[in-house]
């Protein structure tokens, strides 16, 4: 079975290098790429991906802002949250939004896949570094 992934970031190279690295991975397919708000929620609502991988801080709505819009309109894609750095009230508003996994820039590519893999089957996923906050 093949997973729908919509991609969301402001920077290019970013958006780059996550197609990139699920294009290697046989079961995902990345249907849509954004780079701010508007045009992620645009994208989730037209394409209904498994996943968004979600930017936090992007022009024109922000991750936080995005997940509540999802939420209110009751829209089934699982969200992961990909960041440079996250304050513990931003991680706990996107627990209680209804994000499914969170993922630091800063690690490995393959955990972005293990996490992506373990929220489509169902799971949460948080980071080490994150919870023992």
């Amino acid at each position: 079975m093949t997973v729908h992934l919509a991609l969301a970031d402001d920077h290019p190279i970013v958006l780059d290098g996550l197609e990139s690295l699920f294009r290697l991975e046989p079961d995902f397919q990345v249907v849509a790429r954004c780079i701010n708000g508007e045009e992620t929620l645009v994208a989730v609502r037209r394409h209904r991906p498994d996943i968004l991988i979600l930017d936090l801080r992007m022009p024109r709505g922000d991750g936080l802002e995005i997940l509540r819009t999802l939420r209110r309109e009751k829209l089934p894609t699982k969200v992961v949250l990909l960041a440079a750095a996250l304050e513990e009230d931003e991680i706990l508003d996107a627990l209680r939004l209804g994000v499914r996994g969170v993922v630091l820039k800063e690690l490995a590519p393959q955990l972005l896949v293990e996490c992506v893999r373990k929220v489509h089957a169902g799971e949460q996923w948080l980071e080490k570094q994150l919870s023992s906050r």
